[in-house]
C-alpha cells in the first residue's frame, strides 16, 4: 500500500545464489542503518529475477516473514516478472570473446535492471540502485539528501560507491529513458558499461563520486555462480556499532579547509568529513557545545580508507571550560589535556569514572607540523 510518493526508491535485482544468499542481510542493513524518520522517506523494491517461480515465491515468503512490518507499511515491495516478457537470450552476438553462458547472463541482467527501474519510475523523486549483497553506512539517506540539497550543478548519475552498479543515484524522471537505453543495448555490453554511456549521453562528462563510500560488498560468491567475487570498496568506512550521542555543537579550526570539507561537515551529528591542508604545529580544531555536557566517552578517528596517510600524526585532546566568544567563532578560556592521539585515533572510554564535571569545549591540538593533509572522519561523543 504505497500511500504517497517517497523521497527515495531503492532498487535491488536479486538472483538466488547456490552457495550463499545475502539478500535478507542486505534488506536488514538498509532498514537498520536508517532512523524511523528516514525509513518513512524510503521505499525498497526487490525484483526477484530467478527463472523459477517456485524459488521466487519461496524467497518472497522469507522476505514477508522477516520484514512484515515494512511490507505492511509500504516501505518494502517485492516484484517479479516472467521470462516470456524478455527479449531473446539465445544466439546473442559475441563482442568480448565471452562464453555464450556469460553473454546470456549479462544480457539477462540488463533486462532485469530495465524492468526494475521502469517499475520504480513513479514511486519517488530519486532512485538508488543497489545489489543484493551489500551493507550500508549508518544514516546513508541523510547523507544523500544533504548531497542533493547542496549540489548546484545539474547531474544525471552520482555514485555513492566505487563498485560496479552499487550506489548509483538517478532522478526518477530519467528512469524510463534508462530502461529504454538498457533494453536497446541489452545484448551489446555489460550493465556497468551501459550506465557509464547513459550519463555521458546526457552530457555529464564524468562520474560524480561521493566520498567516503556509503555501500560495501558483503558477497563473495557472484550471482554468476562460478566466480568468486572478492571486490571490496577501499573507501567504505566500516565504523560499525554505536555512534554515540549528538549534543548540539559548533566547530572551528585555523587549519585551511580543502574544497568544501568544512569543520561543520564532521561536527556532531556530522554526516561527512573535515579535510584540511597546511597542518602546522599549534593548529587547533575546536568543538564548542551549545549547552555544557558531562562526558562518558569519546572516539575521534582521522584519515580515511582511501587517504590513509591523511591522519593526525602528533597531537592531543583537551577539555575546555568557561565558554567565550571570539569574533566569528567561540572557544573556552580554560583547557586541560585529556590524552594523546595514537595512530591517528583518540579513544577514551571511562571519563565518567575520572571526572564528573561539565565541559563546554573539546579541542584537538596539533603538536608537529605535517606535510600530509588531515581528514577528521568521525567524532563520536557519549554524554552522561
Amino acid at each position: 500500500p504505497l500511500v504517497h510518493q517517497r523521497y527515495l526508491s531503492i532498487g535491488i535485482s536479486s538472483i538466488h545464489r547456490k552457495n550463499k544468499n545475502y539478500l535478507l542481510q542486505t534488506i536488514e542493513s538498509i532498514f537498520s542503518q536508517s532512523s524511523p524518520e528516514e525509513i518513512k522517506a524510503i521505499v525498497l523494491v526487490v525484483y526477484l529475477a530467478n527463472n523459477d517461480s517456485t524459488l521466487n515465491k519461496q524467497t518472497a515468503k522469507e522476505i514477508k516473514d522477516q520484514f512484515s512490518s515494512h511490507t505492511d507499511e509500504g516501505n518494502l515491495l517485492v516484484v517479479c516478472s516472467s521470462l516470456a516478457s524478455y527479449p531473446s537470450l539465445q544466439s546473442l552476438q559475441r563482442n568480448f570473446w565471452d562464453k555464450d553462458e556469460r553473454i546470456q547472463h549479462r544480457s539477462k541482467q540488463n533486462v532485469d535492471y530495465a524492468f526494475l527501474v521502469n517499475f520504480c519510475a513513479s514511486l519517488s523523486h530519486y532512485y538508488l540502485m543497489l545489489e543484493d549483497d551489500v551493507v550500508c553506512a549508518s544514516g546513508f539517506l541523510s547523507i544523500i539528501q544533504q548531497f542533493i540539497h547542496e549540489r548546484r550543478e545539474p547531474w544525471t548519475t552520482v555514485s555513492f560507491s566505487t563498485l560496479g552498479y552499487i550506489g548509483k543515484l538517478y532522478h526518477n524522471e530519467d528512469l524510463p529513458k534508462l530502461a529504454r537505453f538498457l533494453l536497446l543495448f541489452y545484448d551489446v555490453m555489460p550493465c556497468d558499461w551501459l550506465l557509464e554511456l547513459f550519463y555521458q549521453s546526457k552530457a555529464q562528462k564524468e562520474i560524480i563520486t561521493f566520498r567516503p563510500s556509503l555501500f560495501q560488498h558483503i558477497g563473495r560468491i557472484s550471482s554468476f555462480h562460478t566466480m568468486e567475487n572478492a571486490l571490496k570498496d577501499p573507501e567504505f568506512q566500516e565504523d560499525f556499532g554505536d555512534f554515540g550521542d549528538f549534543p548540539a555543537a559548533s566547530c572551528y579550526t585555523d587549519i585551511p579547509v580543502f574544497d568544501n570539507y568544512m569543520p561543520e561537515k564532521v561536527c556532531p551529528p556530522g554526516k561527512g568529513v573535515f579535510w584540511g591542508r597546511n597542518v602546522l604545529s599549534g593548529s587547533t580544531f575546536t568543538i564548542v557545545f551549545e549547552t555544557p555536557i558531562i562526558l562518558q566517552k569519546i572516539h575521534i578517528y582521522t584519515g580515511s580508507a582511501e587517504y590513509k596517510q591523511d591522519i593526525l600524526y602528533s597531537g592531543y585532546l583537551e577539555l575546555g571550560k568557561v565558554k567565550i566568544k571570539e569574533n566569528d567563532s567561540a572557544t573556552c578560556r580554560i583547557f586541560r589535556r585529556a590524552g594523546d592521539f595514537c595512530n591517528g585515533k583518540f579513544e577514551l572510554d571511562n571519563f565518567d569514572q575520572v571526572m564528573e564535571e561539565q565541559i563546554h569545549c573539546l579541542r584537538i591540538q596539533v603538536t608537529v607540523t605535517q606535510k600530509e593533509w588531515l581528514i577528521i572522519r568521525k567524532i563520536n561523543i557519549w554524554v552522561k
